[in-house]
């Protein structure tokens, strides 16, 4: 093993015990292992996902610690492993596949049958260190903050769902849900379509002020018709292509009242409960040959890195991906982290951990 710190044997993690029960509590730092690497965290994101995990539904096994959207510098590396990496800055792709079934021999890893996952499956980066297998890093330039390069996780499954989209310049685009990855869908949308108008629709007020300002067109759906407003901005005759990234009935049914004849629906968001689908709105799918198809995770493979990707538009890109960036806290502040979350009346976008040298 060579590092560039000496390792303390204990380290600050926030660490959930059970439904709604979570303590910033001293752990063991984990161990180097064959291929691995030790990350020393930046920063790590609150994904939605990790409401319901925390204070509903639980993760597989307790005590875990959560968080998978997250950058760290490589402080050390196992005796296999080349110590050029020392020092690098790296995002991490959070899943962890079988390497044996079906679908990672096709190198489709989102689609493992045996897989775990940092912060859900397995102990993830809410936490001051973290140990990282090689396959996993994705590293970056150190022009790039450890901040943004944070936000490469929720931008990758973005990125995926745009490119499953298969947007064409000049065609019109729609997008359901004012979250981080509805944001960022519409970004990498904008870039795709050119010249053709992009719609972001949601509830919050404030969200679709900030969208306004971006340049977007907004439908407020707590008080217009989503499907009525998509004709008045776009045309009669729809969207070419909706993203629907809210993932509940109303949310769905509105994105194929929305989608005009022979276009297409990319269903991103993460239902919560069961989904009913009306008779009519059923109909209005086979009527108009519409496509449905399911967005999950990102591409991670030798034909296809969402993630690499991601990481040179933010090098690269007119939009600064960090004012998507809206809080961070330490862990100790988690409680004022979930309730900024919670406060459907503040301006909230993405909020992150960061953690100090």
């Amino acid at each position: 093993m060579k590092s560039l710190i000496n390792i303390p044997e204990k380290m600050k993690a926030l660490v959930l015990y059970g439904v709604g029960d979570l303590r910033v509590t001293e752990v063991d730092v984990p161990k180097l292992e064959k291929g691995t690497v030790l990350l020393k965290i930046k920063a790590c994101g609150i994904c939605s996902s990790d409401m319901p995990r925390c204070f509903v539904t639980g993760t597989y096994h307790f005590p875990t610690i959560p968080g998978h959207e997250f950058s760290g510098q490589i402080v050390a590396v196992g005796d296999d492993v080349d110590e050029s990496l020392l020092g690098k800055r790296s995002c991490v792709f959070p899943m962890l596949p079988c390497k044996h079934c079906k679908a990672c021999k096709m190198e489709e890893y989102a689609q493992c049958s045996g897989y775990s996952y940092f912060g859900s499956r397995q102990d993830g980066a809410w936490a001051e260190f973290l140990v990282v297998p090689v396959w996993n890093l994705v590293p970056f330039d150190d022009t790039l903050d450890y901040k943004t390069a944070a936000l490469c996780e929720p931008a990758a499954v973005s990125m995926h769902a745009v490119n499953i989209g298969d947007i064409k310049e000049g065609q019109n685009v729609v997008i359901i849900g004012t979250g981080t990855i509805g944001f960022m869908i519409a970004l990498f949308a904008k870039e795709r379509t050119k010249t053709g108008k992009v719609v972001i629709a949601g509830r919050s007020k404030n969200k679709l002020e900030y969208a306004k300002k971006l340049g977007f067109d907004v439908v407020d759906t707590s008080v217009d018709d989503l499907p009525a407003q998509v004709k008045k901005i776009i045309g009669v005759d729809g969207a070419d292509v909706t993203f629907e990234a809210v993932g509940s009935n109303e949310a769905i049914a509105s994105a194929i009242e929305s989608t005009g004849a022979l276009g297409s629906i990319v269903l991103v968001g993460n239902p919560s409960t069961d989904l009913i689908l009306p008779k009519n709105i059923y109909w209005s799918i086979l009527r108009k040959q519409i496509t449905v198809k399911g967005s999950w995770n990102s591409s991670y493979n030798s034909r296809v890195n969402d993630w690499k990707k991601a990481l040179e538009v933010f090098e690269h890109s007119d939009v600064n991906f960090a004012d998507l960036i809206t809080h961070t806290f330490t862990i100790e502040e988690n409680e004022k982290a979930f309730s900024a979350i919670r406060n459907t009346g503040e301006f909230t976008l993405k909020v992150m951990f960061t953690f100090d040298d």
